[in-house]
């Protein structure tokens, strides 16, 4: 067994290691507070649980294919709270970014974010590690601020890099 031991650790413990640090394991989310950008996006609503976010996705590039449609990173803008909302009862759009001026058909609608004051969370990692450790800085961010996670967020995924923007100020209509 012990002639065997720098082979486990060679041929398997180490490449284990190594493929969780190529997928973010070691990673930490960065958090700063600022202003974002506007965003143009293309989506469609969806309504369940926020792991079935992708096969929505897929069928908006489906559709943003068949229109012709170019485009951007994915976007998600959370507008449920999973910690407080039945799973099934969950609501989020969700799409990609696009240009300014494009004309969508049914069944996708165009959306637009406008520039506001955010906490923004940060992270390269793979997707099934990004979203819990983005989320964490943000709740840490909130309890730091005696305040309670502001929705919606806009998620934006792109490159293997999680930016997860969360307002800090509510808007005249938004309700509680």
């Amino acid at each position: 067994m012990k002639k065997q031991l720098p082979f486990f650790i060679l041929f398997f413990v180490l490449p284990v290691i190594a493929m969780l640090a190529w997928w973010g394991l070691f990673s930490s989310a960065s958090l700063k507070v600022g202003i974002s950008p506007a965003y143009d996006y293309v989506y469609l609503d969806a309504e369940g649980p926020y792991s079935k976010l992708s096969s929505k996705q897929n069928e908006v590039l489906f559709y943003m294919k068949q229109q012709k449609i170019a485009h951007g990173a994915e976007i998600s803008i959370v507008l449920t709270d999973p910690r407080t909302t039945s799973y099934k009862a969950l609501l989020a759009r969700t799409g990609y970014i696009v240009q300014s001026g494009v004309q969508v058909k049914a069944p996708l609608k165009l959306g637009r974010v406008a520039p506001q004051k955010v906490a923004t969370a940060q992270i390269k990692a793979h997707p099934l590690l990004a979203y819990g450790k983005t989320y964490s800085v943000l709740l840490d961010y909130c309890k730091t601020h005696s305040m309670q996670l502001m929705l919606p967020t806009v998620e934006i995924y792109d490159q293997s890099v999680l930016r997860v923007e969360m307002p800090l100020e509510k808007k005249v209509g938004d309700k509680d």
